[in-house]
């Protein structure tokens, strides 16, 4: 419906005339409330006097439009002006529409505004009416919501112009896209050649259609040569990375229809910004989050496209070197040349967490938050800026006090390279108990880290991060090298691949599972994989064949198992594939060590049983403690409720690392608990000898098993397990 009208106002006009129509109303407005004044804004209107649109205003309970939002109830009057409630406007020509019916519009818990049809006197609205009205409002909730918003957000830009900036120090909340610590003056980049303004401009040269496809050649092999650029060093997925982008490149329906349009005696600028503008609307109507990002990959190749056939080749040319960028928007091509340029760290104010740019950063380790603040986008230059990628805060113009709070985590993170050369191969407790670290694999890249960094092994490598950045899914083929390499590069150490956990945060592109009303409890992990058996063979079949030289040493793992059941079903998908690979034969694997997870609380109480199907276990804490405490850890509003802490987690863990020792059962922690310092002795002391972790933290870690020993970690274990309070265990652990 946006995408017919020429703005927003012509939208919500559009909306005002169905309703009319569709109610036989004489008269519909909508009323819209605004956050910064506190009032009900008249914002379209059919049937009353156009000028009325903007002027007519009223607080939450004044007038029936005000009552209907502030009870959150329809209001239906028969002779409205006879009502004590009715609040009367001049000249605005609603005396003949007395009959009155008022349904306020609410998104969610969000209160957005009020829709009100009027008729002429006598001609009442019945409660056939109401029903009608009330199923209208609902369904056009969403779109007058977001209508609201970009009216604020415009709103507020045309104020930022004004706008003084103050000097003393500002804390921003934020999203963390990818961990980590900086502090640098924040430089704020605003794609001065970003797509939507090259819309809007006329090109200063007139080119023709050789320089077209002369500038479609020295875009793939600027493509290209990015590949290679990176393919060292994110070897699992630098072939992917620009992947769309080529496609299109040699898409029919995509520069082909440019050449088309040129053939016919369009310009070739004018065509190829009308194609990908197409292309980039179609994208963002679609239902799918994932895929609306995806224009930002035809915005890219678009603007790369235009900048070689007007010969602009200045790309990013604001100085970033050791800065914090800000930006609205980041284009994967760009997050991968601010990563040779060591830019300190990335503040982007619009996209998700999921995006190729959260992914990138990453791997790349360049410290990245998703600020919802477009008043970044207007700091003024050399504005200092502490970004703790971590916690999720910005700080500008951080106090003295704040810096010196930073400044030891700071230290820690600068004396990295020092903690690498104390790293020692095995780690001991005081009193000499062996505790294995290992290591948590995103992408190939940060297998480097692991093994500088002494890791004993992948206690956790993550598959579904090469699937997240394709377009489709990789066959078995395509996965093979990846798992080879990795088992290449981690030859003698131990393993554990944990098989496709997509689902929840982490959604692909092309499968859309977005309908999921609550897709964290949806159809995810080994629930899609026992859905889709092709799928899950075929990775179990690339991971058995990279496997066939590794002996006792390659481990693989199902996520979210629920039941006996769930296991024993993926089992014999394994087993299935060894008969067809050995029937084929192919190299591979005979027998590895299969394992679960353990994140969902159903488990406890068949634990036992468990430990007698399961070669090993990981205890998956992130979800666990979520699923365990009803809390969705991404949501800031209950985010305090989110607490690892709490008596019925550590008593869980506690019966669950019982029943793998009664069992003889390998087990290991790999949740974002076992890198945090005051849980590190609960893990000892319940009996957990595995632990692992982002690279990052292992020498920490390592130092603070080496500070204990075991009767310690044991004691404090118990007093831990007594509590039966949150407050009494907050107060035996203390933050190192």
């Amino acid at each position: 419906m946006l995408a017919g009208s020429a703005n927003i106002e012509a939208f919500l006009q559009r909306i005002v005339e169905m309703v009319a129509e569709h109610v036989d109303a004489a008269v519909c407005s909508i009323y819209i409330y605004e956050d910064d004044s506190e009032e009900l804004v008249l914002k379209a209107t059919t049937g009353l006097n156009p000028s009325s649109i903007g002027q007519v205003r009223l607080h939450p309970g004044e007038g029936l439009v005000g009552h209907a939002f502030k009870d959150q109830e329809p209001i239906c009057e028969p002779a409205a002006s006879q009502s004590p409630r009715y609040k009367h406007f001049t000249d605005i020509n609603e005396e003949p529409f007395d009959a009155f019916l008022a349904v306020p519009i609410i998104r969610g818990i969000e209160k957005v505004g009020v829709l009100v049809v009027r008729r002429e006197s006598g001609n009442d609205f019945t409660g056939n009416d109401v029903m009608a009205m009330r199923a209208t409002a609902s369904q056009l909730a969403s779109h007058i919501e977001n209508a609201r918003i970009l009216m604020a957000l415009r709103g507020r830009r045309r104020e930022r112009v004004e706008e003084q900036w103050d000097t003393k120090e500002q804390l921003i909340s934020a999203k963390v896209a990818a961990e980590g610590l900086a502090m640098a003056e924040g430089v704020v980049f605003d794609h001065d050649k970003s797509f939507r303004r090259l819309q809007n401009e006329t090109p200063k040269t007139t080119t023709t259609l050789a320089e077209f496809q002369s500038a479609v050649a020295r875009t793939e092999e600027q493509l290209e040569a990015l590949q290679a650029s990176v393919g060292e060093q994110l070897s699992d997925v630098a072939a992917l990375i620009f992947e769309a982008h080529i496609f299109l490149l040699k898409d029919t329906q995509f520069t082909g229809k440019m050449v088309e349009r040129i053939e016919a005696g369009a310009d070739p600028t004018a065509a190829l910004l009308e194609v990908a503008s197409e292309s980039v609307d179609l994208l963002i109507r679609n239902d799918n989050a994932y895929m609306r990002e995806k224009a930002k990959d035809v915005e890219d190749l678009a603007v790369r496209l235009y900048r070689n056939l007007v010969g602009d080749r200045n790309e990013m040319t604001f100085e970033c070197q050791g800065r914090i960028v800000i930006t609205r928007e980041l284009y994967p091509s760009e997050i991968l040349k601010l990563s040779t340029e060591n830019v300190a760290g990335i503040i982007m104010v619009s996209g998700g967490v999921t995006s190729h740019v959260s992914i990138l950063a990453n791997s790349l380790q360049i410290p990245m938050v998703i600020a919802d603040n477009p008043r970044l986008l207007h700091i003024p230059p050399n504005v200092e800026t502490l970004l703790d990628a971590a916690a999720g805060r910005i700080f500008l113009n951080p106090s003295r006090k704040v810096v010196r709070e930073y400044e030891k985590r700071f230290r820690t993170v600068e004396k990295l390279s020092e903690l690498k050369a104390q790293m020692q191969p095995e780690t001991r407790t005081l009193d000499g108990t062996r505790i294995r670290l290992m290591s948590n694999i995103n992408l190939l890249v940060d297998v480097n880290l692991s093994n500088e960094l002494k890791s004993e092994g992948v206690g956790l490598y993550r598959t579904e991060f090469p699937f997240m950045i394709r377009a489709d899914f990789p066959t078995e083929e395509e996965q093979l090298p990846i798992y080879r390499e990795l088992l290449g590069k981690t030859e003698g150490q131990e393993v554990t691949i944990r098989t496709l956990d997509i689902g929840g945060d982490k959604v692909l592109a092309y499968y859309d599972n977005a309908r999921d009303a609550n897709p964290h409890l949806g159809m995810r992990s080994i629930r899609f994989a026992l859905t889709h058996p092709d799928i899950f063979k075929q990775q179990t079949r690339a991971i058995l064949r990279a496997g066939a030289d590794r002996a006792d040493t390659l481990r693989i793992m199902f996520p979210m198992v629920s039941s006996i059941d769930d296991f024993r079903q993926a089992k014999v998908v394994v087993n299935e594939c060894i008969a067809e690979l050995k029937r084929a034969g192919l190299p591979h694997h005979k027998g590895p060590s299969v394992g679960m997870m353990v994140e969902i609380p159903s488990v406890v109480e068949i634990i036992d049983d468990m430990a007698k199907e399961a070669d090993f276990f990981c205890i998956g804490t992130n979800d666990f403690i979520q699923f365990m405490l009803a809390v969705d850890r991404a949501n800031e509003k209950v985010a305090s409720y989110y607490l690892p802490h709490h008596p019925a987690v550590l008593r869980s863990l506690k019966r669950i690392a019982a029943a793998a020792a009664r069992h003889g059962k390998d087990i290991s922690v790999c949740g974002e608990m076992a890198h945090e310092a005051r849980y590190v002795p609960f893990f000892i002391g319940i009996g957990i000898r595995t632990l692992s972790l982002a690279p990052r933290y292992l020498p920490h870690v390592q130092q603070v098993i080496m500070g204990m020993s075991l009767k310690a970690a044991e004691e404090q274990a118990e007093a831990m397990l007594r509590e039966s309070t949150i407050e009494g265990v907050t107060s035996l652990i203390s933050p190192n």
